[in-house]
Formats: C-alpha cells, structure tokens, sequence
C-alpha cells in the first residue's frame, strides 16, 4: 500500500502538487515581473499556467485540481484590483486582498469532508493512488483529519501573512515593501511546502502501513 501512495516511481504527490500547482504558477508570474513585465501581463500569464493545469489534470485525470483553481483564483483576484486605480498604499495591499481570498477558502474547506489540500494531493496522484487515497478518507477518520490539519495551518499562516502586510505596507516605503512584499510571500510559501511534504509523507506512511 505504500508504495502505491508515497513512492510511485520515486515520486512524492504532495511535492509534485507544490511544483506544479504553486511554484510554477508564481515562477511565471515573478519572472515576467523580473524580465521588466507589466503586472498586468504578470498576473494574466501566472493564472493562465493555473488554467492550463486545471485542464490538463481534467482531461488527463477527468478529476478537478482544486489547489490550482486556488492560486488561478488568488491571481484572478489580484488582476482585477491592479486594473482599479488608487494611491500607492492602495496597489501594494491588494496582494493582501488575494492572500486572504486563498485563506478564507482553505479554512472553509476544513468544515467539509473534502480539505482543500486533499483535493489537491488527490488531483495530483495516479489513478491507482486516488482509489487508495478515497479508501483511506472514507474508512480512516484520521487520514482525513491530518489532511483537514494541513489546510487549517496554510489557511492560517496565508492570513496572518496577509494581516502582517497591512502595517507593514503603512510603516515602510513604496520602494522598500515592493521587494519585501515578494520576500514575504515567497517565504511563506516555502515554509508551508516544506512542512506539507514532511507531514504528507508521514500521514501517508502512518496510514498505509497501519491499514
């Protein structure tokens, strides 16, 4: 059993949904930006690579990817507020507006039998995978609620950075807060993905040895 969740091929799901799902959306997003892009074209590029990935896990899988729809929908978001105009203050607490937006969405998933970050470690894995993975979430309480734990910790740390923005956003200058603002999300992120790949591993190692 394990081998089928945790090893295919040497691959880990959780991390294969955080490239695919996370870091190739913001590289698009952020690179364009570094390579002198509007935020506009930026935006639009990095919730059209989230797009491309609901559709290729559709048709491939025929199952829906809800982590990208997630970031699609965060970077849907922050389009929308670039295009409306206001001061400087304005435009660099609108990434606050789309943090939240993931946060508010994460933790009302964890009130459903579906957490958001099952949904989507179940769309990134094999077809033999997501059988074992709906087993272990309908007969093992636990399998679910380890996953419900994970989408209340992103749900959580995405809102308290969101939440730290806004004094930072008043405290420091335009200049200074534009690369912070980066560093910051960036940082969390990766935070939350290392912590989601270890756990992941462990839940699903715990679970499927001891079934």
């Amino acid at each position: 059993m394990r081998d089928g969740l945790v090893s295919a091929r040497g691959k880990n799901p959780t991390l294969s949904l955080l490239l695919w799902d996370v870091a190739l959306p913001l590289a698009a997003y952020y690179g364009l930006r570094l390579a002198g892009q509007t935020e506009q074209v930026s935006l639009l590029a990095g919730a059209g690579v989230a797009a491309a990935r609901i559709a290729w896990v559709a048709v491939r899988d025929r199952a829906f990817d809800g982590f990208a729809a997630l970031l699609a929908g965060v970077l849907g978001v922050g389009l929308v507020l670039s295009l409306v105009t206001g001061d400087a203050k304005f435009l660099l607490l609108k990434e606050s507006f789309a943090t939240a937006t993931a946060a508010i969405v994460l933790l009302l998933s964890c009130f459903s039998r579906t957490p958001m970050v099952l949904v989507a470690v179940r769309a990134g894995s094999s077809a033999a995978k997501r059988t074992e993975i709906d087993r272990l979430s309908d007969g093992v309480p636990g399998f679910r609620r380890a996953f419900t734990r994970m989408s209340a910790v992103w749900g959580v740390a995405l809102l308290l950075e969101a939440a730290i923005r806004v004094p930072l956003v008043y405290t420091l200058s335009a200049d200074v807060m534009n690369a912070l603002s980066v560093v910051l999300l960036l940082a969390v992120i990766g935070g939350l993905s290392l912590w989601s790949v270890r756990y992941a591993e462990k839940v699903l190692k715990r679970h499927t040895v001891a079934t």
